[in-house]
């Protein structure tokens, strides 16, 4: 067994600061406690063996998990590849029709991107990218949170890749490109859209393409992480959504939302008469929105984020600025450079 963890440690290990291996012991910067926050060489954790199985555990916080807890609260869809490799290697079972349904992980406990069908099964996830790939460059660079790497793919052909799963869908297999994949999940994990972010910096590229495998599903990223039970703010863009707690980014549309509770956020875009139109229907709808301050000069969440502001400071910052009605429309008129 300890050879199959070995492996799903060496694959998480881009997601660790000061990573070194010596024979069988792997030692890291703790992710719990952060012990590297003083002095950034710091690295007291640790996974050991111990009767053919690894755990982990910190000389700092002393906190000790099971090598199996560990993947999961690190790389949720990581550990669902490594539970399902785990039991098809296991030798302790006769076969799977034997197998306990107490004991058996059924297959629909799996997300669909994990389902030997899944068209996501033939990309790379971006943490199993190198550190010096020109997309996981891109991604740190945006500064994408670490629990996302493992929820995004590269895709070295995307026409060629997205005909697969659609034929005919593009004619431009001729001249292909390289694209991060940005999928739409359901509470189940299954994909029913994914969207196409271009890494070319070409003035001729179409930024984003947006294809969606389930026309009549919901045209918003998050599905599958949000909790509707609680307040969900609404994004325009999946990546800016992915610095704010609880909330979905709308795929290009402006639809219905079919959330209790929500909140509306445009980007921070005064003069954009697109989105200053989108706001005053949201307005009338009755919607809560968020009007950015003048002191705010950066257009999207991700721009500040790469600003150095924290994530803390955006939620105080949507928080601070959420109108509704009047209140909305009178911030709208001061925000409003047209």
């Amino acid at each position: 067994m300890s050879f199959l963890e070995r492996k799903y440690i060496l694959m998480m290990s881009n997601r660790f600061t000061n990573w070194k291996v010596k024979d069988n012991q792997f030692n890291f910067s703790c992710p719990y406690c952060g012990d590297s926050t003083k002095n950034k060489f710091k690295a007291r954790g640790y996974m050991l063996q111990q009767k053919g199985s690894y755990f982990y555990f910190c000389h700092n916080c002393g906190i000790s998990k099971k090598f199996d807890k560990f993947i999961e609260e690190h790389d949720r869809q990581l550990y669902f590849e490594y539970r399902m490799e785990k039991m098809k290697d296991s030798s302790n079972v006769e076969s799977p029709q034997k197998i306990s349904t107490s004991h058996a992980l059924k297959s629909s406990t799996f997300p669909g991107w994990a389902k030997a069908g899944s068209p996501l099964r033939k990309l790379k996830k971006i943490s199993q990218l190198d550190w010096n790939h020109p997309v996981k460059e891109y991604i740190n660079l945006r500064r994408i949170p670490n629990r996302y790497h493992a929820k995004l793919f590269y895709c070295p052909k995307f026409y060629r890749w997205a005909n697969e799963l659609m034929p005919g869908k593009f004619k431009e297999e001729g001249k292909d490109e390289a694209r991060l994949i940005i999928p739409f999940l359901d509470k189940r994990g299954n994909m029913f859209g994914f969207q196409g972010r271009s890494l070319s910096t070409g003035e001729s590229t179409l930024r984003y393409i947006t294809v969606m495998l389930d026309e009549n599903a919901d045209k918003l990223f998050g599905l599958d992480d949000v909790n509707t039970s609680k307040l969900v703010y609404v994004l325009e863009g999946p990546i800016d959504s992915m610095f704010v707690w609880n909330s979905v980014a709308m795929a290009g549309s402006d639809g219905t939302i079919k959330f209790d509770n929500y909140t509306m956020v445009y980007d921070n875009e005064p003069r954009n008469k697109e989105i200053i139109a989108k706001m005053k229907k949201s307005i009338k709808m009755g919607r809560k929105i968020v009007v950015w301050p003048s002191s705010v000069e950066h257009k999207d969440i991700n721009d500040m984020i790469m600003s150095d502001m924290s994530q803390a400071d955006v939620k105080l910052l949507l928080d601070m600025n959420t109108h509704k009605g009047l209140m909305a429309e009178m911030a709208l008129s001061v925000w409003s450079k047209i």
